[in-house]
């Protein structure tokens, strides 16, 4: 009865989506905004066969873990400086689609050449171009919840970063059971989801309408943005020590998720000793605390600012974190039963203090101003720099 009631309300919170929707006049009619759900998904598997697979693929090519990361790091964070104008061109044009489509591709070939390679230099390569292509679509995706979803722009990001959570909870333990298939398995859902999306544009052609464009740039209203009223509208540009501090925020918030996603697997297979199923639970509990904690953040999202939302995460990003140095501190050979346990619970109380940062932030900022693509650049690099950051930094220690 319980699991009926929730699924009701998922249900429920899922309309209230698809009404936010209703009406606006680019992004909706394409599915792109629908089919972003499911390419979270694979986002979040990506996420987390890296962590896990790119231990076995760098021990058989012989090259440092720390270094193929890294590659994908850089393709993150030159990605959002290179797309800005690609994106505004993509929604002018209304080739959002095929635009989406072809990255899609890109990303297809690098994740399936990747465990066939064994040259360093192809690795690098593909896990570099593989980073380049998430970059451009996250920064495509945020700019068209922030520009057409706007005020139910947080509680939809929620259920994105849900099924990015759902993702990297599943993806270790298929990463353990197979880890050459799981790079397959993310390839072939791309490239499903990209034959989806072109053969929308090219079976029903561009949506209805999609030359009405809502252009604001500057605190200034383009032609074809209007009010209610008819009359022409003029949304301030962010501030920017708003977005000066946003996205010092969103930097430092992706070196803690990153670290305990990405290097919680290599953390309790080499240093706590623990099997590789029992290792696999560290970033899945991470990833599965965040992603339940998600269903709760969407609906109380329609009530409360997203500021207070962020300040609340707070207290549970720092109790997590102290719980777990503290047992890791103490706790240098096999952990007993007991010890696990605290261990995942204090991963679990970081994954839920992090869970809104990545979405929320943005629609924090969004309700001072209209962001724009190129803000969307700056704010997809510095969560970018903040993983790649999380990624090396623990390599470090």
């Amino acid at each position: 009865i319980t699991v009926q009631n929730s699924f009701g309300r998922f249900e429920e919170l899922v309309a209230l989506v698809s009404c936010g929707l209703e009406g606006v006049n680019m992004g909706y009619g394409t599915g792109v905004l629908r089919a972003y759900f499911l390419y979270y998904f694979v986002r979040g598997m990506t996420v987390g066969i890296v962590g896990t697979a790119s231990l076995f693929i760098a021990e058989k090519a012989a090259v440092q873990q720390h270094w193929l990361v890294s590659a994908r790091g850089v393709g993150l964070i030159v990605g959002p400086m290179m797309t800005p104008r690609l994106i505004s061109k993509m929604v002018w044009i209304g080739e959002i689609q095929l635009g989406a489509a072809l990255i899609l591709i890109c990303k297809a070939v690098c994740v399936a050449g990747i465990p066939r390679t064994s040259s360093p230099a192809g690795l690098y390569l593909g896990f570099f171009l593989m980073g380049v292509a998430m970059s451009t679509l996250d920064t495509l995706g945020l700019y068209l919840v922030g520009r057409y979803v706007q005020k139910k722009g947080g509680m939809m990001l929620s259920f994105y970063d849900a099924c990015y959570g759902i993702g990297g909870m599943l993806a270790p333990f298929i990463t353990i059971a197979e880890p050459d298939f799981a790079w397959d398995v993310l390839a072939g859902i791309e490239m499903l989801l990209a034959m989806s999306l072109a053969g929308r544009r090219l079976l029903k052609g561009k949506p209805r309408d999609w030359k009405t464009k809502l252009r604001i740039e500057d605190g200034h209203a383009s032609q074809g943005a209007v009010d209610g009223s008819g009359s022409p509208c003029c949304i301030a540009a962010v501030p920017q020590r708003v977005i000066r501090a946003g996205i010092a925020f969103t930097f430092i918030s992706q070196i803690a998720s990153t670290s305990v996603s990405a290097w919680g697997f290599t953390f309790a297979s080499r240093s706590l000793g623990l099997s590789d199923t029992l290792a696999a639970m560290i970033p899945s509990t991470f990833y599965m605390s965040a992603t339940f904690t998600r269903f709760i953040v969407a609906p109380i999202s329609l009530r409360v600012l997203p500021s207070a939302v962020m300040q609340a995460s707070m207290v549970f990003l720092v109790a997590g974190a102290f719980l777990f140095r503290l047992l890791t501190f103490w706790t240098s050979a096999l952990p007993c039963a007991i010890e696990f346990h605290l261990l995942l619970m204090g991963v679990a109380l970081m994954g839920a203090g992090c869970c809104p940062h990545y979405s929320f932030m943005m629609v924090s900022m969004a309700q001072h101003g209209a962001l724009q693509p190129r803000e969307q650049g700056w704010y997809s690099t510095s969560v970018n720099l903040g993983v790649t950051a999380g990624m090396v930094l623990p390599s470090l220690a």
